[in-house]
């Protein structure tokens, strides 16, 4: 097998992988950050987001007409928003994850547990491979639990 073809195949699996989860993977991430941490400044969410600030309006506005999160002013220093998720929009998180787990059980389960974790090494293996090989900034990402950079 040449390395091209196994590229393309990695290709077509990272494409899936990242588009699966839909277009609205940014209000989802708004709406996930304040049901877990609770109400927050949209300043704050502004930082833990780390996009600019039109972006994250816009987001806001959007996920404020489907009723999934409320804006307020902040009665102690009315230049801040408030952002605090509703019911609704705890309601819209809990169905969305159920569905997101279901889909995460649908994606190996072709595999079985030795097979998973015979794929889990050696793809654990090509990454500190590769870590070694090229620029660490080609390894940064958004850690999805404390919305920090990771490399």
């Amino acid at each position: 097998m040449e390395n091209k073809e196994l590229l393309e195949l990695f290709e077509r699996c990272g494409h899936f992988l990242y588009h699966r989860r839909g277009s609205r993977r940014g209000q989802n991430k708004i709406v996930k950050i304040l049901v877990t941490r609770g109400s927050m400044s949209q300043k704050e969410l502004l930082d833990i987001l780390d996009i600019k600030s039109g972006s994250l309006s816009e987001l806001v506005s959007k996920l404020e007409a489907k009723g999934y999160i409320k804006k307020e002013k902040d009665p102690k220093d009315k230049r801040r928003t408030i952002l605090t998720a509703t019911e609704q929009g705890r309601a819209y998180l809990e169905s969305l994850e159920t569905e997101l787990t279901k889909q995460d059980d649908i994606l190996f389960s072709e595999l079985s547990e030795e097979e998973k974790l015979r794929l889990y090494n050696m793809l654990e293996k090509l990454l500190t491979s590769w870590r070694e090989s090229f620029d660490p900034s080609l390894f940064n990402h958004r850690d999805r639990k404390r919305g920090k950079r990771n490399v």
